[in-house]
C-alpha cells in the first residue's frame, strides 16, 4: 500500500507508480469517453501544488464522511447523485501514473469522500509562499512612498472589507496566484517590478510618474476582488465569468474615484491604466496602454504572469529533468536550467 504523498512528491514520480494523497477538490466534470461511458475530469490541490487527474467508470467511490462512523465500519459507496458535488471538499485518492501523449497523466481509481470536521479543507490548501506579514509591510512600504493623493486614495480603496478581500483573495481560479493571499502577492510584484522598470526609464530620461505606477499597479487586479472569492478553495463569481475583471474593476474604481474625490487628471491616467493593463485587446484589454505608465504596468504584469509559470512548471521536475510538460497558459515549455 502506498504512503501518503504530497501532490509535489506525486508530480515527480515516473509513469507507472501508485500514489495515495489527502486532497481538496477544486473542480469535478463528467465527460463521455468514445465508448459512450461516462468518467470524470478532476483538478485537485494540497499546500504543495495541485494537479488535473482522470477518474475512468471502473473507479470506486467511497463516503466516509460521517462524524461518528467507526473506524472499523465499512466504507458506504457514494451515491452518483453526490459524485460532482464534492467540489471544495477533502477525499483521500489513490491512483496510477501514466505517460500519454508524452506527457505525465494522474488517473484516480478510488475516491473517498472524508469527514470535513476532521480533515478540514483549510489543512490542505495552498496560500502565498511569502510569509503574510512580510506581504503587508511591503504593501505598506509601497503606498508610504506616493505623495499624499495616491496614497490617500489606496488607503480609501482598500480598507475594511474590501482590504481584508485584497489581502486573502486569489489572484485567478488557475494559471497563476490561484491561491490565498495570491492577489495580494501578485499586485507587490507587479508594482515593485514595475517600479523598477519606471525607476530605470526615468534615469534614461523618459518622463514617467513612478507614484502613478505604483498606485496603478496595486489597483490594476481591483476588479477580481468581486471576480473571485476564497472558501474552501479559489472560485470564480458569476460576475467574473460574464463581465470579467477589467470591466467590474474599471467601474468599480470610478465610483471609489469619484467618491473619494480624486482629480478628473488622475481618474483618467489610473482608469486608463485598469483598462488596458492586458496590453492588448485579444488579451482581454478594451484598449492597449499608451502612456509609458500604462505601458509599464502591463509589461511588469505579464512578466509577473509568466515568470509564475515558469516556477510552477519547474519546481517539481526531478533532478535528470531540465524541460518542463507543456505550458498552456503560456504556450510554450520551460527550461529548468542548472547551470
Amino acid at each position: 500500500m502506498a504512503t501518503l504523498q504530497t501532490i509535489q512528491e506525486i508530480k515527480k514520480t515516473p509513469s507507472g507508480t501508485a500514489f495515495k494523497a489527502i486532497v481538496v477538490v477544486n473542480s469535478i466534470f463528467q465527460k463521455t469517453d468514445k465508448n459512450g461511458k461516462p468518467y470524470y475530469e478532476i483538478s485537485v490541490s494540497d499546500d504543495t501544488s495541485g494537479i488535473d487527474a482522470k477518474i475512468w467508470s471502473d473507479a470506486a467511490w467511497f463516503d466516509r464522511s460521517d462524524i461518528n462512523l467507526e473506524p472499523s465500519a465499512p466504507s458506504v459507496i457514494l451515491p452518483d447523485t453526490e459524485i460532482t458535488s464534492v467540489t471544495g471538499q477533502t477525499v483521500g485518492v489513490e491512483g496510477k501514473t501514466s505517460e500519454y501523449r508524452g506527457q505525465l497523466q494522474f488517473n484516480f481509481n478510488k475516491i473517498t469522500l472524508l469527514n470535513q470536521e476532521k480533515f478540514m479543507p483549510s489543512q490542505f490548501l495552498p496560500r502565498s509562499p511569502l510569509p503574510l506579514n512580510d506581504l503587508v509591510d511591503r504593501y505598506e512600504n509601497l503606498v508610504n512612498s506616493c505623495r499624499k493623493e495616491l496614497s490617500d486614495f489606496l488607503r480609501y480603496v482598500y480598507k475594511d472589507e474590501l482590504w481584508t478581500q485584497f489581502r486573502d483573495w486569489p489572484a485567478a481560479v488557475s494559471h497563476h496566484h490561484a491561491y490565498a493571499n495570491g492577489l495580494l502577492e501578485h499586485s507587490l510584484s507587479v508594482a515593485s517590478g514595475a517600479k523598477a522598470m519606471a525607476e530605470s526609464m526615468k534615469i534614461s530620461g523618459y518622463n514617467i510618474d513612478i507614484d502613478i505606477v505604483i498606485t496603478g499597479a496595486l489597483l490594476h487586479d481591483l476588479g477580481k476582488i468581486a471576480s473571485y472569492k476564497m472558501k474552501s478553495i479559489p472560485e470564480i463569481t458569476l460576475e467574473g465569468a460574464i463581465l470579467d475583471h477589467i470591466a467590474i474593476g474599471y467601474a468599480k474604481f470610478m465610483n471609489l474615484a469619484e467618491d473619494f474625490g480624486l482629480s478628473e487628471e488622475l481618474k483618467l491616467h489610473l482608469g486608463h491604466i485598469i483598462l488596458s493593463h492586458h496590453g492588448q485587446r485579444e488579451f482581454g484589454s478594451p484598449v492597449v496602454p499608451v502612456t509609458p505608465e500604462a505601458m509599464i504596468i502591463s509589461s511588469a504584469d505579464e512578466l509577473d504572469f509568466r515568470m509564475f509559470c515558469w516556477n510552477d512548471s519547474t519546481k517539481d521536475l526531478s533532478d535528470n529533468q531540465n524541460i518542463s510538460q507543456w505550458n498552456n497558459s503560456t504556450g510554450r515549455r520551460f527550461w529548468n536550467k542548472q547551470i
